[in-house]
């Protein structure tokens, strides 16, 4: 509730310097006027509230008027009385502008008559879009080359040289630069989705998470201090009320310090700094480290990025990233092509977390490791449901300028660890949101770790040094985390799965076998190909032997997965493929839904729609607190994690594209 009535009091103060205020010209002086090439936040609507007002102070005229621009095409007018008190006439003009790529542009009038007017001022090139900030050290300053690249929807507010004061301009030609990633990153949202945005960089090359967590308690925006020089651009833009995300990559500074366990016990603190100055954020993107080179190994680096990969598990706002495996790392920085990588990834992300996407796209994280065959020679490892991995091929890598020997062969068995010593994997294969590998001999080691904590530790005589690759990633090419001694499990033997597929009236039915020991189910669906391809997945209560999709469409050739699951092992995946052949039966909007397990006793409650897309799914507490709102570009298969809820009953108002429709949902 404090920080709802913050947000609220950072609104009211924002829309009282989100415009250039206190501004004379020749016949009035302005209150609140737009600046050239500012980005005002937009609504819930897709649209912004802009406010021009002010005081005609020269006397002999009748009327003030605003006429409105977009793309320099007259599409609006307003004109008002100017009704003089003691020589002065006020005016105020309210109007909208539409979040999209177009400019507008607004021009203020001072009328004597229909053929006498006179121009006071007039204003381009204004847009309406998404706040954003990166915060970090050199990584995030992310300008190793300078980038000419400018473009008329990616915004930033900054410095403007030697005159002092604040200006709006394009990204990359106001201090602070956004740098390269994050000029792509706004790029790819304006070309993907649409939205023009705004970013403001407040990193600081070299800077340690304790100076960028610095922050005068009494003065907030003290621009001595990072923090506080970051909140102070943020504030005079008048967009810190709608922050979007930040996007944090530090961490160098600690890593190549005695003392590389400090920095995850001080993070938690700059999260809650964050989230209490910039109320509106959604997520926290936190970029693990990449693989050094140099100096001598210190396995606690792997436990730091470890803490990083994880920090999603005891702060729900910070969603990690795996910053390793994009071109051109020289062990230290990227170059360009590096940065770009990072940058349209980054907009990937944002379309599931901030821009109603269907496919979610992060970076592959370990769930759990176990052997899964008899003779323990083995190991499976499990990345989130959502995943679909690969395992890339033995690869010759052009090794960058200083190494032993112009060219390597890599292999990425080799860069597994098993109780903390290397190649002893033989081969290795991908498999749904799996990576699984054959051991070279039977053993009885108990963890494993992925990439070495440093490079170039790695046993070879002639090895480059700096490791460029290859990397375990995903379809979409997000390469997963490095990992660091997680547990192997033990072999469980959950039983072999079969899986039947039929018709049953409008239904496609599955039934399969149940396993004693399984705890839950995993049913995937994917149908379509290429760019039309869907993947989705719904988590069933052990027990359950059967399962009816009423969202299946005539015609579509569906492949449906399923498995068994227990907290340290899974069964076999069995699939089977069908087309169905009957019609769609139309179903009620009502009872077009199916919202369970309910009780919901597992980590994910499934909705299910037979009709309608589903848009979005608000969670609401039975005393009508938001939990949550979860946003979709039109899917007929969702799964949303309880992790973080308490016990109690919920209300899920689910979004279709013909309306709300409202279910009672106890979590257990």
């Amino acid at each position: 509730m404090i920080r709802h009535i913050l947000l609220l009091c950072l609104i009211l103060l924002a829309t009282s310097g989100i415009q250039s205020f206190g501004q004379k010209f020749n016949l009035a002086s302005f209150d609140k006027l737009p600046s050239d090439k500012q980005l005002f936040p937009r609504d819930k609507n897709n649209e912004a509230a802009i406010t021009i007002s002010g005081r005609l102070e020269s006397p002999g005229f009748t009327h003030i008027s605003v006429v409105r621009y977009r793309n320099e095409a007259k599409t609006g007018y307003q004109k008002a009385s100017a009704s003089y008190t003691n020589g002065v006439a006020q005016f105020k003009f309210d109007t909208k502008i539409k979040s999209e790529l177009a400019e507008y542009a607004f021009e203020i009038y001072a009328i004597k008559s229909a053929t006498d007017s006179s121009l006071i001022v007039k204003r381009s090139d204004i847009v309406a879009g998404d706040f954003y900030i990166i915060y970090g050290q050199s990584n995030a300053v992310a300008w190793e080359v300078d980038y000419q690249y400018r473009n008329e929807y990616c915004r930033s507010f900054g410095a403007s040289g030697g005159e002092g004061g604040f200006l709006w301009g394009l990204s990359n030609s106001v201090t602070p630069r956004v740098g390269i990633f994050g000029i792509e990153f706004q790029r790819l949202v304006a070309e993907k989705y649409g939205i023009p945005t705004c970013v403001i960089n407040g990193a600081v090359a070299g800077a340690s998470l304790a100076d960028l967590t610095v922050r005068n308690n009494s003065n907030p925006t003290d621009g001595s201090n990072p923090y506080g020089s970051m909140l102070s651009y943020a504030t005079q833009s008048g967009l810190l009320p709608y922050t979007r995300a930040i996007y944090y990559w530090q961490g160098e500074n600690e890593a190549a310090s005695p003392d590389p366990l400090s920095w995850a016990p001080r993070f938690p603190a700059l999260v809650n700094q964050l989230q209490q100055d910039y109320p509106s954020v959604e997520k926290i993107y936190v970029f693990q480290l990449p693989l050094f080179g140099g100096g001598a190994y210190d396995d606690r680096i792997g436990v730091f990025r470890e803490s990083q990969r994880t920090l999603d598990r005891t702060l729900p706002i910070v969603q990690p990233y795996a910053a390793l495996g994009a071109p051109g790392w020289n062990g230290f920085h990227y170059g360009l092509d590096g940065y770009l990588k990072l940058g349209q990834e980054m907009a990937d992300m944002a379309g599931y977390f901030h821009y109603g996407k269907k496919e979610k796209m992060t970076s592959p994280s370990l769930q759990k490791a176990f052997y899964s065959n008899p003779q323990s020679s083995e190991i499976t490892m499990v990345f989130e449901d959502y995943q679909e991995m690969v395992y890339p091929n033995d690869t010759i890598t052009v090794n960058i300028e200083g190494s032993q020997e112009p060219y390597s062969n890599y292999s990425v068995k080799d860069f597994f660890f098993l109780n903390g010593e290397w190649q002893k994997l033989k081969s290795g294969r991908a498999e749904a949101n799996k990576i699984i590998v054959d051991l070279k001999n039977v053993g009885n080691d108990t963890t494993i770790k992925y990439l070495p904590s440093k490079y170039h530790f790695a046993g070879l005589l002639s090895a480059p040094w700096v490791y460029i690759g290859p990397f375990l990633r995903n379809t979409k090419g997000f390469r997963a985390f490095a990992f660091h001694h997680n547990k192997i499990h033990p072999y469980t033997d959950l039983g072999a799965l079969t899986l039947n597929a039929s018709e049953d009236k409008s239904n496609i039915v599955l039934k399969w076998n149940t396993l004693p020991s399984a705890t839950s189910y995993m049913l995937e669906r994917v149908s379509g190909i290429g760019a039309l391809r869907a993947h989705e997945v719904i988590h069933l209560k052990a027990g359950q032997t059967e399962y009816s999709d009423p969202s299946a469409k005539q015609g579509v050739e569906y492949t449906y997965s399923i498995r068994g699951i227990s907290a340290t092992s899974e069964s076999k995946i069995i699939s089977t493929t069908i087309v169905k052949q009957n019609e769609d039966t139309p179903t009620p909007v009502a009872t077009s839904l199916s919202v369970f397990p309910n009780p919901a006793i597992q980590e994910n409650v499934n909705i299910v729609s037979s009709t309608y897309k589903i848009l979005r799914v608000d969670i609401f507490t039975t005393s009508g607190q938001k939990v949550k709102t979860e946003e979709y570009s039109g899917q007929d298969w969702v799964s949303i994690p309880t992790t973080g809820m308490s016990a109690g009953q919920y209300i899920f108002k689910v979004m279709t594209e013909q309306g709300f429709t409202s279910h009672k949902i106890l979590v257990q």
